[in-house]
């Protein structure tokens, strides 16, 4: 019996390892589940899957209190994350943003697994996820590829690590016409429905810029062994190329529910209960470059790669305000990436030492943004 807890439960991918669960209730005890908010969906998780623990950092009313299961134990914020972190084995952090910060570094600092799904706690905590990596099982499809494909193979015999992209709405579109784009088009994802902010990411491709900080500091993967492809089919999530010529890929419908259950699971692989898939469905498979000149995101995050330190969490917060001034329409969606750039050249602040010192190096980058505003536009 696996005694997992789910920080997040109300997003994507926390609503998402519940359909896990709920297949596989007799295999694993629900310890915790964590939402920023006491919704309607984490009351109504509650209901169904009874865990010990209920958490969530805004008050709860008190109706919604009394409607909770006897069986559940409701906590307040950090209270209620050292529960949870506590008597589980496993926990998902799913929580999106700077706000798992402090949730990896406790689950890691207390010798737990984690089931890796917040990208800024990897990136900047990534001396912490290397000490710690044997209690790293990473859940985002990519890393969870690499995961596997890294596994079985020698290091020394790696010539080449491919991160895959869809490419977003705007793979085809000229780069003139990126000026004109519009919320509700860079929202439109071809392939995976997430939050706005990771979507819009997605269309810039600083979400995969991001994922190379994420695999460096996972792996500990050199920046320039690492390459990303546009494959807009979304079906490989990570390839290898050996120095004998041979390529491996890590191949699965674009599902998350696939890497979902091989974190909670690892090392034991589980049949996969849902919607089956044959190999005929799995073709075509096509890969292209990267318009490196209109994807300006990648080289920037290349950067940052190599740069290391307080560039990480600048990057983070610079790059939450830009994406939140385009989605206000204040500023183009071509201005995005440019005023992360100005943020990253006016850096001032020494490198943090502490998770505290982290999130205030987030903070400061986001709020340069509208310091610098006027030199981009």
């Amino acid at each position: 019996m696996i005694k997992l807890s789910i920080l997040g439960s109300t997003g994507s991918v926390g609503t998402q390892a519940l359909d896990v669960v709920r297949v596989y209730r007799q295999d694993i005890e629900l310890v915790g589940l964590v939402a920023r908010r006491a919704s309607d969906r984490l009351l109504n998780q509650a209901r169904e899957f009874k865990p010990k623990y209920v958490v969530s950092y805004q008050e709860p009313a008190k109706d919604w209190l009394e409607s909770l299961p006897k069986e559940c134990v409701y906590l307040k914020g950090e209270e209620g994350l050292l529960a949870v972190v506590e008597e589980s084995e496993r926990v998902l952090n799913a929580i999106s943003g700077i706000g798992g910060l402090l949730p990896t570094f406790l689950v890691l600092s207390r010798n737990k697994i984690l089931l890796a799904s917040n990208k800024e706690s990897v990136v900047c905590l990534e001396g912490l996820i290397r000490e710690k990596s044997e209690n790293v099982v990473p859940v985002d499809s990519e890393h969870n590829a690499l995961f596997q494909l890294l596994s079985m193979t020698d290091r020394k015999e790696i010539k080449k690590v491919y991160l895959t992209a869809s490419g977003g709405p705007f793979k085809d579109t000229p780069i003139e016409e990126l000026s004109k784009v519009k919320p509700a088009q860079a929202l439109n994802h071809p392939t995976w429905q997430m939050g706005q902010k990771i979507t819009v990411d997605s269309a810039t491709l600083m979400n995969k810029g991001i994922e190379l900080l994420e695999a460096k500091a996972l792996f500990g993967l050199d920046p320039d062994l690492m390459e990303v492809v546009i494959h807009p089919q979304s079906l490989v999530h990570g390839a290898i190329k050996l120095k004998d010529g041979s390529f491996l890929f890590q191949v699965s419908p674009p599902d998350m529910k696939i890497p979902i259950m091989n974190a909670i699971f690892y090392p034991e692989r589980r049949e996969y209960p849902f919607r089956d898939i044959s190999l005929f469905e799995l073709s075509p498979i096509v890969f292209e470059r990267v318009d490196r000149q209109k994807f300006r995101a990648l080289s920037l995050c290349e950067w940052v790669a190599r740069m290391g330190g307080v560039y990480v969490p600048v990057l983070l917060g610079a790059d939450e305000r830009a994406v939140e001034l385009f989605l206000e329409e204040r500023i183009s969606f071509d201005k995005i990436i440019p005023l992360v750039e100005e943020v990253l050249s006016a850096v001032s602040i020494r490198d943090p030492e502490t998770v505290e010192e982290i999130i205030q190096a987030v903070k400061w980058g986001y709020s340069k943004v509208d310091e610098v505003l006027g030199r981009v536009l």
